[in-house]
Order: structure tokens, then C-alpha cells, then sequence
């Protein structure tokens, strides 16, 4: 009987996923039973967040298949009332042995310790989400370069550039002021 291989979990919100989130992907998967956790799953239509879970969950999926990159499981994870509540609801749906964050989720990471192990990594490259959507918004197609094919595909399907120039149109507002 072969040792169980430790599960880790990467936890982000993927808004959309790109090379670089792939490219971590394939690092971690070397080193256990990798997880993919979408966050900030109930939000859609925001500039931060223009595409709902199953959208991000569905790129993601069709990315890692394009790229040749199979055993990663891929799931949704509710944000809940609280980063703690998110943290013990990561906890109960994935039971990892390790989470990994990038440096900039240090608050994320503070609550998690103790809980889980957490391993922090820095981020590399100028590839980022939000670079992606200020350039659709823009009406730059340079954004497709950052990120797979699928991806771009099911972006243009869902209307994903029209949505994010609305979004980016809007004035700023929290998740909170949105719901008044």
C-alpha cells in the first residue's frame, strides 16, 4: 500500500484564470493531490468579479484541459459572512493538509494559521486578472495573449467583454453598497 499523497488546495478567484495561474498550477500538482478552489463564488457582473462561479469553474477546467493538465479537481467555494467562515468551509469541502497563498493574501493567510498548514509563495511575472479586464475594458485584444484559448473563447461566448465594459463603467462600489 503506497503513501497517501498530502492534498493541497489553491485558493483564488480565477477572475479569469491565466498562464500564470496555470503556471502554479503545475508546480503544486508536482507536489501533491491538487485542489483548485473558486472563490467568491456568489458574485457576478462586478468589475472585480464579472463572471459568476460556474463561468470561472468552467474556464478553468477547459484551460487545464487544453493544457494538457489532467488530475486537478476544480470546485466552488461560497465566501459565506467571513473569511474564517470561508476558511473552516474550505476546510470541510477540501480537508487539505496544506493551503497555498500568494504574499499578497496576508490577512487570508493570518486566519487560516492553525488551522491548516499555509504555504506562501510570491507571484511572478506582470500576468494578473484585473490586467486582463482593464484591458478588455479598454479595448485592448492583448488580453488573450495571457491567457488560454478556451478561456478566450468562453469569455467572448459570454458576453464576458460587454460585461466587464459595463462593469468597468459603473461607479466603484463594495459588495455591500451593491446589495442596497
Amino acid at each position: 500500500m503506497g503513501a497517501r499523497r498530502i492534498v493541497g488546495v489553491y485558493w483564488g478567484r480565477f477572475n479569469p484564470p491565466h498562464k500564470g495561474h496555470l503556471s502554479v498550477v503545475r508546480r503544486l500538482q508536482k507536489a501533491c493531490r491538487l485542489v483548485v478552489a473558486i472563490g467568491s463564488s456568489e458574485r457576478k457582473n462586478m468589475r472585480t468579479d464579472p463572471f459568476s462561479a460556474r463561468e470561472r469553474k468552467a474556464m478553468m477546467e477547459s484551460y487545464l484541459k487544453e493544457s494538457g493538465i489532467r488530475g486537478v479537481r476544480v470546485i466552488t467555494l461560497r465566501d459565506g459572512p467571513s473569511e474564517s467562515w470561508a476558511i473552516a468551509n474550505m476546510i470541510r469541502r477540501c480537508q487539505p493538509d496544506v493551503l497555498f497563498l500568494s504574499t499578497e493574501k496576508t490577512a487570508l493567510a493570518r486566519r487560516a494559521k492553525g488551522k491548516v498548514n499555509v504555504v506562501r509563495y510570491r507571484r511572478t511575472g506582470r500576468i494578473s486578472s484585473m490586467r486582463i479586464r482593464d484591458h478588455i475594458a479598454a479595448g485592448d485584444p492583448a488580453w488573450r495573449k495571457w491567457t488560454g484559448e478556451s478561456v478566450a473563447r468562453m469569455i467572448v461566448r459570454a458576453d464576458g467583454i460587454g460585461r466587464i465594459v459595463r462593469a468597468y463603467q459603473e461607479p466603484r462600489r463594495t459588495p455591500r453598497q451593491r446589495s442596497r
